[in-house]
């Protein structure tokens, strides 16, 4: 009768380790963007769940027009995934996202900034919910300035970037906007939220998906 049980018990381990090894796992780069300083940690997790989270994501109802809604939603997607503590309050965000919008500075740049681009399929926001997905099939997809040079505002972070937005890109709020599935390059000037990215390289990530509150955003198509 021993035999039989050995033999079971390395079936078991066998079957167990190949799906394992079929369950193909990603190291993803986990940025929160809404303290003094950006704050990042390193999660591994399977390809299944990468896809999950940014698909719900996108999947957020078109209908919230408000950047309370927008944003709510993005953290209880995070909380629900546990990248996010069960702690975040979205009124504690929003009541510090607006302590380092409301004063003249932002203000008075919001009423002397254009209110769209003159391109084609661009996008120009500013004081808004943001949310979109970058990919590329070779991985190019470019992120830079995740650092602390501009902390005198409060936000600690200009980004540029580009890559494949496969369910376009969509901004709610003061100015509220949404462009086509594309290639664009952009930039994001005050990000106030979460992101995550695939990572290849030190700035270069294959996929990159961006859920938060941004100061200036503005975005072109590229060939």
């Amino acid at each position: 009768m021993i035999t039989p049980v050995l033999a079971s018990t390395t079936q078991a381990g066998y079957q167990t380790k190949s799906e394992s090894k079929n369950l193909e796992t990603i190291t993803v780069d986990f940025i929160d963007v809404t303290g003094a300083i950006p704050i990042k940690k390193e999660i591994t997790m399977s390809k299944v769940e990468w896809y999950a989270i940014t698909q719900e994501l996108q999947a957020i109802s078109p209908s919230e027009k408000t950047m309370r809604g927008k944003f709510a939603a993005q953290i209880t997607i995070f909380q629900k995934h546990h990248l996010i503590s069960e702690d975040t309050n979205i009124d504690t965000l929003l009541v510090k996202f607006n302590k380092r919008t409301n004063n003249g500075l932002f203000r008075s740049l919001h009423e002397r900034v254009p209110k769209s681009l003159p391109l084609n399929n661009s996008i120009f926001s500013s004081l808004s919910a943001i949310s979109f997905t970058l990919e590329n099939e070779n991985g190019s997809t470019l992120v830079f300035g995740l650092n602390t040079f501009i902390n005198i505002i409060g936000f600690n972070i200009v980004s540029l970037h580009k890559g494949y937005a496969p369910d376009g890109i969509q901004t709610t709020g003061l100015i509220s906007d949404s462009v086509p599935p594309g290639q664009y390059a952009g930039f994001i000037f005050g990000f106030f939220g979460y992101w995550f990215g695939e990572k290849i390289s030190t700035g270069v990530y294959s996929n990159l998906t961006v859920a938060g509150l941004a100061i200036i955003t503005a975005w072109v198509p590229v060939s």
